[in-house]
């Protein structure tokens, strides 16, 4: 894959090695990042003192750090070593956008919905899934809380079976 098919500002997922190392196995991991930079190792090398610390990390020419989605540090991957390379949807990076209720499988959201009953429907015809409401759409700053005042409630509704 070729470094420039990644944009900076952009997201992405892609199969990485679990261990990016020479000889061995390669068993690999989809990983999911927001391009921060792109470099390319001919023109800016790496620090001198870097490969002796890792003589058997799988180098490439290209490395793109960025924020990655799922464990909200910043870290490196070398094109080289990337496979299954797809830019993100706006969907797939706000899944509850929109959405009262989802329904969650295997730490995904598979359906949402802004009715109760259209999550239920839906679940009770796959026979899994994990339904749960959807309290905030994006980042909000809740007000100060003294030990005098009520807790907030956020979201209050009563189911009847």
């Amino acid at each position: 894959m070729h470094h420039a098919f990644f944009e900076i500002g952009c997201a992405y997922s892609f199969c990485y090695p679990r261990h990016n190392y020479e000889q061995l196995p390669t068993t690999t991991e989809l990983r999911r990042i927001e391009v921060v930079s792109i470099r390319d190792t001919h023109h800016s090398p790496l620090d001198p003192a870097t490969q002796p610390l890792n003589p058997l990390l799988k180098r490439g020419r290209w490395l793109v750090t960025g924020k990655d989605l799922d464990k909200n540090a910043e870290r490196s991957f070398y094109v080289e070593s990337m496979t299954n390379i797809r830019q993100l949807s706006d969907e797939e990076l706000e899944p509850l956008k929109d959405a009262s209720y989802v329904v969650i499988e295997q730490a995904h959201v598979t359906f949402k919905a802004s009715q109760l009953n259209e999550a239920l429907a839906y679940r009770s015809g796959r026979q899994r899934g994990t339904i749960c409401g959807v309290l905030l759409h994006g980042p909000r700053k809740l007000p100060p809380i003294s030990i005098l005042d009520e807790p907030i409630m956020e979201f209050v509704e009563c189911f009847e079976t």
